[in-house]
């Protein structure tokens, strides 16, 4: 199998975009109280790794208890610094869930697609090209992909868009391997970029599968998640911008990068007060007022995932301007390509949905996103207690900068509020992992033989080399724009 490769312009991912303003451009379809469940009754996910085939009728969740994304928050978490700055910052500018103030809707169009091999599935072996510059066919923990060997479901095809990503889970062993820039030809599958995280042992923040190098299922929501009615997990979301982008400034535990666009880069919109990569938001709604909310069943199902876990930001827009912050959802390619239904269009057929949306005029507002301190997800609160994420160890390696470009799409472009930014609030940098005794990490050649060690040497070689990538990818957001809006203009 062959893929075109478009002209790279810009990571990282937004081509969801397109999707979501076409699913915009439908007539809105009013569902209130389709389902005959709420989300309360229904029953949650029970599937383990093992048993995930590749029709993924199950409903699994990847990483240890212990991660930031599958610990749920505590009643009254702590705030971040900068809540009240970012609330007012999006307030602003028209900030908004799902591409809309006055409703909410989800598509059967997912953003990724995820594929569980196992041991008998074809070979192929990785070609990874470092399209991105040094050391960006290895995630945080400093594990390079290239020349792997893995399994691969006959047929699989990685997404249908420019980013192009492709995620393999290993069932047998529980490493998933996370791919952008990607096209299987006979046994080679080339990827621009890649990194290997495994789902039974570690908390899914070690990849560089996103702009906060987050490992790419982790937080995705599913099509059997959301007909079970439980989502037992944090989500994950792209956001318009950032207030600052880079591997020394600009992101919040638990991401370990900041590959963002910067508000301003590409619009009028002042970065003051702007969320910041990593950051958790969370819906500030207790459980009884999500259920007199009036919104159906479906919704509920996702304003409790919000307000019991919340959403971590992981990506931006991209360049093309959209105020929306859109929930990151699995693509179905996962299936189709294998020449199996789209279970999200039954699952939303079955929820009361038309045209392959779930439509409902109760919007969820932003003004309810409240950011939470990242001492909560990261267990150092003073006083804090419960669960305490997955411990990590700081690799000698840099953090995966990405890059991305949305699809151009012809549709309305917000129009910012000129109201001036709120005076600028520093926020605590994220907390660099603890130390821990050198470890070694091998994956399936000898060439993914890797120790990584927390010294402090290991620390400033860190830095240094993620300036010279952070200088890198910036040159490249420049080129990449001008291309953009190039496309752009002859697009329209």
């Amino acid at each position: 199998m062959s893929y075109l490769k478009q002209t790279p312009t810009r990571r990282p991912l937004s081509s969801r975009l397109a999707r979501l303003a076409a699913g915009m451009l439908l007539t809105p379809v009013v569902i209130l109280g389709v389902a005959t469940a709420t989300a309360s009754a229904a029953t949650p996910c029970t599937a383990t790794l093992a048993s995930m085939t590749a029709s993924q009728s199950g409903c699994w969740q990847p990483f240890t208890a212990g991660s930031p994304i599958n610990t749920p928050l505590p009643a009254n978490p702590k705030l971040a610094a900068d809540n009240g700055a970012v609330q007012a910052h999006m307030a602003s500018y028209g900030w908004n869930l799902q591409g809309s103030t006055s409703a909410f809707s989800l598509s059967d169009n997912g953003t990724r697609p995820v594929y569980y091999a196992s041991p008998t599935d074809p070979q192929v072996t990785v070609d990874c090209t470092d399209e991105e510059g040094p050391n960006t066919c290895q995630g945080y923990n400093a594990i390079d992909v290239n020349g792997a060997t893995i399994n691969v479901p006959a047929g699989a095809m990685p997404g249908n868009n420019w980013d192009a990503h492709m995620i393999i889970v290993e069932t047998a062993t529980g490493e998933e391997y996370d791919f952008w820039h990607t096209s299987i030809t006979g046994s080679t599958l080339t990827a621009g970029s890649g990194s290997v995280e495994n789902v039974n042992t570690t908390n899914g923040t070690q990849d560089a599968g996103d702009a906060a190098n987050l490992a790419l299922t982790a937080g995705l929501l599913t099509p059997s998640q959301l007909a079970s009615g439980h989502i037992n997990h944090a989500l994950v979301v792209d956001i318009p911008c950032t207030d600052a982008h880079g591997a020394s400034t600009g992101y919040s535990y638990p991401a370990t990068g900041g590959w963002g666009e910067t508000c301003g880069d590409y619009w009028t919109e002042n970065p003051t007060g702007a969320p910041t990569i990593g950051q958790l938001f969370k819906l500030n709604m207790t459980t009884t007022q999500i259920a007199k909310s009036g919104a159906p069943a479906w919704q509920q199902t996702i304003m409790t995932a919000l307000a019991h876990y919340g959403a971590y930001a992981e990506d931006t827009n991209g360049s093309w301007h959209n105020e929306g912050i859109y929930i990151f959802t699995q693509d179905p390619t996962s299936w189709t390509s294998l020449g199996q239904a789209n279970p999200w269009t039954t699952v939303i057929n079955k929820l009361g949905g038309q045209n392959g949306t779930l439509s409902s005029n109760i919007p969820i507002p932003v003004s309810q996103l409240q950011v939470v301190n990242p001492c909560v997800p990261e267990g150092t609160c003073p006083g804090a207690t419960g669960p305490t994420p997955t411990p990590v160890t700081t690799p000698v390696t840099t953090p995966t900068p990405v890059t991305t470009t949305p699809t151009p799409v012809t549709t309305t472009t917000p129009t910012p509020v000129t109201t001036p930014a709120p005076a600028p609030v520093t926020t605590t940098p994220a907390k660099a992992p603890a130390a821990t005794t050198p470890t070694t990490v091998t994956a399936k050649s000898a060439k993914h033989t890797t120790t990584t060690t927390t010294t402090k040497q290991a620390q400033t070689l860190l830095a240094q080399t993620a300036t010279k990538k952070r200088e890198h990818t910036h040159k490249k957001h420049h080129r990449a724009h001008k291309k953009h809006h190039h496309t752009t203009r002859h697009a329209s």
